[in-house]
This record gives C-alpha cells, structure tokens and sequence, in this order.
C-alpha cells in the first residue's frame, strides 16, 4: 500500500496533536482538590502547592440563600487559635441552597507541620449579610492535614524563642559581627526540635516574633547579597554548626549530600536543607540564632574549622575581618594556614596579615 507524502504528514500532525492532548490530560491530573465533607476528613501527601486545593459547600440555613438573607459565604482554617488561611465569595445565585469555597494549598504554606504527621487544623464556613451579620449559621469542623515525607514546618513567636537585651558596649560589635551596631538589636534565639525523614525532608522556620526580623538584619552587613555566606548569624543542626546564605544558595559553595540553611530576607523564612548526615533519622534538632558563630556555646572548634576552614576555605585574615578577634580563639588557626595543629592562643597575631585577601563579611 502507498501512502500520499502529504497524507502522511496529515496523521503526524493529528497524532502530534493527540500526544500533546494526552500530555495536557496528564499534566492537569497532577492537580488535587480535598472535598471536604464535615467528617473524617484527611488531606494526604500536602506540599502547600498552588495547584491543589481544599473546598467545602456550604449549605443556607433557609430554604436558599436569599431565605437567609445571606450575600457573601466566608471559610477559614485556623490550628492553635491561629487564622493560617481564608477565604469569602459573593452568593451567586440567591435562589441556591448551597455554594462551593475553596482554599488553594499554598495559602497554608506556614502552616506547622512534621514530616509524615498529621498536623490537626479547623475548618469553618458561614454566611454574612450585607450588613456582616451572620445569616448562615457557622459550620465548624476538623481536617486532617498529614504533610508529605519532603515537608517540615515550624513556626518561631514570642513565646518559643529566646528573646536577650543586648547591651552596647566595647564588646558588643563582636557579637554581631566585626562592624557592629551603634544600637544592638534585641539577641533572637531558637532551639526545636522538629520530625524529619532523614535526608528527603527539607525544614522551614517562619519568624513569627515581634521583632526578629531587626535583629537578624542588624546581624548581616549592610551590602550582603543573595547567595553571600553568613557569618553574623548562626544555624546548627544537632549542636554542629551549617553554612547558611542569603536569600539563595551559593552552588559553588554546596557539594552532594550537604547540609545547609537558607534565608529568606523578604519573607523572614529559614530553610534547613537536610543531607547525608540526616539519613535514616526521623528526628532533628535546629538552633537559629541572630549571633555569629563564634558565640554559639555549645560549637566546637573542630567543626567550626570543618565548616569555615575546610569547606569554605576561609583563611586567617578573612576569619578575623568576618568573626573579629574571637577567630583567634574559636577556630584553629595554624589549621587555617594548612599546618593542622591548633596554635597557642594569640600566636597566630604575628603571622595574620601576610595571608591572602578578606573574605567580604556577611
């Protein structure tokens, strides 16, 4: 049988048009919407993504909507006394007796949360006349949520952070970098430990407190940018301390199996990157604080030379422009200039300046 050229480039076309109708298909099943029915109800495998969502429909207390005056149907989620999301829409057709809201996933983004758990949130749907009063009576129920294995949330406040008055002083720059600040802010803290599978899990940390956020940009330069190393303030897992960056990651700076930390300076978010050494763990204990590393008590020098020496490859005079003079106690120095022993306190001092450029500080 012979086919006619043009003909045959017709059905590719078509069969072209097919796939891409079939990759369509496929693409717009990866989206998920919960229907939530006012009982049992569980949101499985949730990553906060915009594509899924939850609804619920809400039922007039009349014979419809405009039997009970109702204009405006409003929903929320709320865990812990906290509002996490909302949403309202106007009644579309008076004549109904009931309407669909829903919740995109992403507005629960800080929702807290541990990897593989459920996390318990409330749900309640009502409706309002023009006036704000409400019409429909409230519904109130609870959801839930069990987060997906790469998810951990937690959320730092007033109450679970450790808030420290900082006073000026000689001394005070050095808690916060060699620059310092005329006006210390207040020494922010955070201890927790969250649930995790091993390496697959990625924590993030919302800064809830009333002025955390001071008091980490009081720790950074004033010039830092994204994908800089910080310095002024501190990430540790597990009592070891990790690189962390500014508002992304440095790749040159992050090899396979690391484990880091990320701030997010827009949105005052932290996000612990978990590695080799979380494997097999389901637990993980996380210190933030707005200190610089040489501060923290409970690091040890070893792996702050395995961190700032070793990995980063920080030398004596880029240690002293970035910790001050506590690198001449807090890090090895003849380690820094590849002898690997620890010097004497204050024997590095003679030797200090002839080592290379600064590192620019973070």
């Amino acid at each position: 049988m012979q086919f006619n050229r043009s003909a045959v480039s017709t059905l590719l076309i078509v069969a072209l048009v097919a796939l891409a109708g079939i990759g369509g298909v496929a693409m717009s099943a990866s989206a998920a919407t919960t229907t939530l029915t006012g009982s049992g109800d569980q949101v499985t495998g949730f990553t906060a993504n915009e594509s899924n969502d939850i609804e619920y429909s809400i039922s007039s207390s009349g014979t419809d909507f405009s039997t009970d005056g109702t204009t405006t149907l409003k929903m929320n989620v709320t865990y812990d006394g906290t509002e996490y999301a909302a949403t309202s829409d106007a009644v579309s057709s008076g004549t109904a007796s009931s309407q669909t809201l829903n919740i995109s996933n992403d507005e629960l983004a800080d929702l807290p949360g541990e990897a593989g758990t459920n996390t318990t949130a409330n749900v309640t749907a009502w409706g309002v006349d023009d006036t704000g009063t409400v019409t429909t009576t409230a519904t109130e129920f609870t959801v839930d949520i069990t987060f997906d294995n790469t998810r951990s949330v937690a959320e730092v406040d007033d109450n679970s952070a450790t808030i420290e008055d900082v006073e000026e002083g000689y001394l005070s720059s050095f808690s916060f970098g060699v620059l310092g600040t005329e006006d210390p802010a207040d020494l922010h803290t955070y201890d927790t430990t969250v649930g995790i599978d091993g390496s697959n899990t990625t924590v993030t940390i919302y800064d809830e407190t009333t002025n955390g956020s001071d008091a980490y940009s009081e720790a950074f330069r004033e010039d830092i940018e994204s994908g800089d190393v910080i310095y002024g303030a501190s990430v540790g897992v597990n009592d070891t301390p990790i690189k962390a960056f500014y508002d992304s990651a440095d790749s040159d700076k992050i090899s396979d199996g690391d484990t880091y930390a990320v701030y997010d300076s827009a949105n005052k978010v932290w996000t612990v990157h978990t590695g080799d050494a979380q494997d097999g763990a389901t637990s993980m204990d996380v210190y933030i604080s707005s200190q610089d590393y040489t501060s923290v008590d409970s690091f040890e020098q070893a792996d702050l030379n395995s961190v700032f020496i070793n990995d980063l490859g920080m030398n004596l005079w880029s240690l002293q422009s970035n910790f001050g003079f506590s690198a001449f106690t807090s890090f090895s120095l003849l380690e820094a200039v590849g002898i690997g022993m620890i010097v004497p306190t204050g024997a590095g001092l003679a030797v200090l300046f002839v080592f290379g450029r600064p590192e620019r500080s973070a």
